[in-house]
């Protein structure tokens, strides 16, 4: 039973049921609370009723342990996806659950931005709480209103405190790629064998996490594959396992490679990112990344006139979408000589259809 009264300048609301503790709310006008009196009179007795008070009980950072807690049972949660939250729980602190409306969310996004973040790194970390949020609904049946995060983005976006990721279409040329291998050729006390390492990025198209991920054991010669463990995945990364075939130079180059470990490759991967730029910046290259390795050997397949799904089983691209941008080749670069080739001679595709630069064997180590 419902019951409205006026107190000063407010409309209280109460419902009482039996078996329930009663539920009142105070609105600034009467047909309000007529409305939601009637809302929950009829959640009440549908039995889907869920008494926000319940928010009251959860802090925001409660709450992501309680997250961190339960996904960790079952799969280890990312460094970058852990960096995150944890910066989230340092914010929000002892904040309750029901006190996190757009208002703070916004708050949250004009404190980071003036710690430095950029808008893609607050928007990410947006995503996360929102998966917490997610899990707290549906799992864990608490009572929380539509994300204040997804109702927040458009203000954050028009703030221009949340950015998505520039994709970047920077590809080195073979010039570079061969001054930047010899730079390395060319060093002493290597350990690191960066130019095999360069090189095989660009034939194989691999992250540079994946590249250091790579098992003897999951090589399989006749077929000239390995299988990926763990692959990038927005969905699932854990248990994403992917056979990929090695191909042409990408072979080569793991085969030669010792073989007193598990790992072909028994690299840090952050080595390589912070081994590369240092090239670049001795040799005077301009705006490249290691990452641009992986572009250069998906361009490179599209070069080579490979299909869309030939290429996505390579670079383990689920959405063929995201392959789009690749196709925009430019027409100069499809007079890039092959190694080997004839100058004036239409380029004949290899067993690995990747355009390549020169290859030299190299057992120095960074």
């Amino acid at each position: 039973m419902a019951s409205i009264i006026k107190v000063g300048e407010k409309w209280r609301a109460q419902v009482r049921r039996k078996g329930h503790q009663p539920v009142t709310r105070t609105f600034d006008k009467k047909a309000q609370a007529e409305r939601w009196a009637h809302d929950v009179e009829g959640q009440l007795r549908d039995g889907g009723f869920n008494d926000e008070r319940k928010l009251a009980e959860f802090t925001i950072r409660g709450l992501i342990e309680k997250y961190e807690e339960e996904v960790g049972k079952l799969r280890p949660i990312g460094r970058s996806k852990a960096g995150a939250l944890s910066m989230l729980k340092r914010h929000f602190g002892d904040t309750a659950l029901s006190v996190l409306n757009e208002a703070a969310v916004v708050d949250y996004a004009k404190r980071r931005q003036a710690m430095g973040a950029g808008g893609v790194t607050i928007g990410m970390e947006f995503t996360y709480l929102d998966g917490v949020l997610e899990m707290a609904r549906s799992l864990w049946k608490l009572p929380l209103p539509a994300s204040p995060i997804a109702a927040a983005r458009k203000n954050l976006r028009y703030l221009g405190l949340i950015a998505k990721s520039k994709k970047r279409d920077r590809r080195p040329t073979p010039a570079e790629l061969d001054a930047i291998c010899a730079w390395f050729e060319k060093k002493a006390r290597q350990r690191i064998p960066m130019p095999d390492i360069i090189r095989f990025a660009v034939a194989s198209a691999m992250r540079a996490g994946e590249i250091t991920r790579l098992r003897w054991d999951d090589i399989h010669e006749a077929d000239r594959t390995i299988v990926i463990r763990d692959r990038k995945d927005p969905e699932e990364k854990i248990g994403n396992d992917q056979v990929v075939p090695l191909l042409g130079d990408a072979w080569a180059i793991a085969m030669r490679q010792p073989r007193g470990h598990d790992l072909i490759f028994p690299y840090n991967s952050a080595s390589f990112s912070s081994l590369f730029p240092r090239a670049c910046k001795a040799l005077e290259i301009e705006d490249l990344r290691f990452h641009d390795l992986r572009h250069e050997g998906v361009s490179r397949l599209f070069e080579a006139g490979y299909a869309i799904a030939q290429v996505a089983l390579v670079s383990g691209h689920r959405d063929w979408k995201q392959l789009q941008r690749y196709t925009q080749l430019k027409a100069k670069n499809l007079h890039r000589p092959v190694p080997g080739s004839q100058k004036g001679k239409r380029p004949k595709h290899s067993s690995s259809g990747i355009v390549g630069f020169s290859i030299r064997r190299s057992r120095n180590r960074v």
